[in-house]
């Protein structure tokens, strides 16, 4: 990554080498619209962040300030300068199996209970059609998350197509609130560096194809994914239930209040005994009681409570 050296703003003082002149008024406006649209809330001391990342936006939409750029987001134009402005601001850093643990969990205990339940169903229920075992990957970025899922999901659809599991029992869905990212997930194509961050050769031969200069994900990885647009932060068209939702290093960004009510939706989407994955550095500690913490060989997992076990009085 290439740094450029830039001015700096603070509270309206103006460091030679920066065009636009950011007000501490115009900061606190750009700070509200900001969570309003994607729920990230930003700390005072995030002046410089948005100035860097706003500036050329107001520039690419033809605003000469900073204030007529939170003029125009709040007039007709909002829209499409709302969408500049969340991709600008959100970060889409991500790696194939990023973390490593939690996907361990996927492949050791989600997946093999999952599968039980899978093949129980079809027992019981012969002639119904249809992915019954689903995940939802709900900040998705470039894609790698979700590829990484199809991964394990294919190798254990593999291991056990002699007792009847097939690629149509399993779906997974990855959201993200940045279109242009989405377009670089569903183009499923990366570069070696890319591929360098989290995949060892046999990976790489196993589950990608040589494409031009970059690395296209094979067919059967990628059939298992759909992707769609998502605002965390907005009423979701999204129909549960699933049986995993990951959605890591991104709480962190949001206040509580953001917190807990991404979380309850999360809880409602979710089948009973189904799992919450976070990242690393996020837990539920104070935010909500609604799921159960499982401890997995030093992974946390969130489990939706199966209605026998649902905690009694539980409010948040």
């Amino acid at each position: 990554m290439e740094f450029v050296t830039i001015g700096i703003v603070t509270h309206g003082q103006t460091v030679p080498g920066s065009i636009m002149q950011l007000t501490a008024q115009a900061f606190e406006e750009l700070r509200g619209l900001i969570q309003r649209l994607c729920g990230v809330a930003l700390s005072a001391e995030k002046e410089y962040l948005v100035r860097h990342r706003l500036e050329p936006v107001a520039r690419d939409h033809g605003c000469a300030s900073f204030e007529e750029l939170i003029r125009k987001l709040r007039g007709p134009e909002a829209l499409a300068l709302s969408d500049a402005v969340v991709e600008a601001i959100t970060t889409s850093e991500t790696s194939f199996f990023r973390d490593g643990q939690p996907f361990e969990a996927v492949r050791r205990l989600i997946l093999p209970a999952l599968g039980e339940q899978l093949l129980a169903r079809k027992a019981r229920l012969p002639f119904v059609s249809g992915p019954t075992v689903r995940f939802w990957s709900a900040a998705a970025a470039t894609g790698q998350e979700a590829y990484s899922l199809a991964m394990l999901v294919h190798d254990h659809i593999e291991a056990q197509r002699g007792r009847g599991v097939t690629d149509k029992d399993f779906s997974i869905l990855a959201t993200d609130v940045s279109e242009p990212v989405l377009a670089r997930a569903r183009s499923a194509t990366y570069s070696e560096r890319e591929l360098a961050r989290g995949l060892t050769a046999g990976q790489i031969a196993r589950y990608f194809v040589r494409h031009g200069d970059h690395w296209l994900v094979r067919e059967p990885i990628r059939r298992l994914v759909t992707f769609a647009r998502a605002n965390l932060v907005q009423p979701l068209n999204i129909l549960g239930p699933f049986d995993a939702i990951f959605c890591r290093n991104v709480l962190i960004y949001f206040d509580d209040a953001t917190k807990l009510r991404i979380c309850l939706r999360f809880h409602d989407l979710l089948a009973p005994g189904g799992c919450l994955v976070l990242g690393a550095a996020e837990n539920l500690y104070g935010v909500t009681d609604r799921f159960e913490a499982l401890h997995w060989e030093g992974t946390l997992l969130y489990r939706k409570p199966t209605p026998a076990a649902a905690p009694k009085g539980s409010h948040r």
